[in-house]
């Protein structure tokens, strides 16, 4: 993975650089052929708190509230009366300081004279394009830095999902199960074959795309679910509860299936009892809420019995691909007692016409 190289000094250091940079720079431009540096640096110190607030508000809240959120039209319309706002400010204090006590030798306009007053919006423009354009850039290269680790981390997850999916003892039992329901020529079988084939295919043709209608993730818990159910027959018991219509709705794929599996894994029936695993998913417009529970099964020396088998998609994985995708667009919740695991899940739906 390539990484955006981070430098050693902090935002508040490159700030300061960047202003005692311009302070000289100014300095000695507005010193002028009297070589007046005194007053010069002075007006310039004098108009810097202003200055230094204009670019804070234009960097640190307009470019990350609003450009960086795809909402660069209202960044130009406020920007536009903040720059004339601060330009009047420039020039009140000209008046009132700068031109009163230090540059004597430059005349007094009026407060919206056209001439000093475009001046200072010039002033004003330059001082935030130079922050304006690294942080773009910046935001330019984290973007595709982000990119790069949703693709690395698409890329795991389809790997681990392949690799570990479709664990040989789960395929094991499942043709098991089948040749025994063949045997007394139970109709049940045809069903066991298309969950299978349903299963198999949505893994192969779907695991490529960056997102899913929510049918169909639904469609695959089904199978998943159908499939685990007569594998271990009445031995566990399993709630799976849908409450909304996921009809035109978008999300990235096998986010929910992580979770589902992982249930199975840690609730797996064994000699010292049942087990049981309670799936709800509400979809409320375009929010998706999952809450996956599921026992934690016991031996008869009270300790939690580990799975075997392993495997499973990594939720260390999952947990990167949400924060990746959905960022603050998401919540989850893992806790765990001494008889169950309990995950919350909530996370932004993508809509028909959205993209990621």
């Amino acid at each position: 993975m390539i990484a955006i190289p981070r430098s050693r000094l902090g935002k508040k250091s490159i700030y300061a650089i960047y202003w005692i940079f311009y302070i000289l720079i100014f300095g000695f431009i507005q010193a002028g052929p009297f070589h007046d540096y005194r007053n010069a640096f002075a007006s310039e110190l004098i108009s810097l708190p202003m200055r230094a607030l204009f670019v804070a508000i234009v960097l640190e809240v307009m470019m990350e509230r609003l450009l960086f959120r795809k909402k660069g039209w209202l960044f130009v319309l406020l920007y536009i009366p903040l720059i004339l706002l601060f330009a009047v400010i420039q020039r009140w204090i000209d008046n009132t300081f700068i031109l009163e006590y230090f540059l004597t030798q430059w005349q007094k306009e009026p407060l919206l004279s056209i001439s000093p007053f475009i001046y200072s919006v010039i002033k004003l423009q330059f001082v935030v394009t130079v922050p304006f354009s690294v942080k773009l850039f910046y935001n330019w290269m984290r973007e595709q830095h982000r990119s790069m680790r949703m693709a690395e981390e698409k890329t795991q997850a389809e790997l681990l999902i392949l690799r570990n999916q479709f664990h040989p003892h789960f395929i094991f039992n499942v043709l098991n199960t089948l040749y025994a329901k063949t045997l007394v020529t139970s109709p049940e079988s045809a069903e066991i074959v298309a969950r299978m084939s349903s299963l198999l295919r949505f893994s192969i043709y779907e695991i490529n795309t960056t997102r899913i209608p929510l049918e169909k993730e639904i469609k695959y818990l089904e199978d998943y679910i159908a499939l685990q159910k007569v594998r271990f027959d009445h031995h566990q018991q399993i709630s799976f509860h849908i409450d909304g219509t996921p009809d035109h709705k978008f999300l990235e794929p096998f986010i929910l299936m992580a979770f589902v599996e992982n249930s199975f894994k840690h609730s797996m029936p064994n000699e010292y009892g049942d087990s049981w695993i309670t799936i709800s998913i509400s979809i409320q417009q375009e929010w998706l809420t999952a809450k996956i529970e599921n026992s934690a099964v016991m031996g008869h020396s009270g300790h939690q019995l580990h799975n075997s088998n392993g495997g499973g998609v990594g939720l260390e994985n999952v947990k990167r691909r949400l924060n990746l995708i959905y960022g603050e667009n998401h919540t989850l919740k893992i806790s765990q007692n001494e008889d169950s695991y309990f995950v919350y899940l909530k996370l932004k739906l993508e809509s028909n016409e959205s993209q990621y």
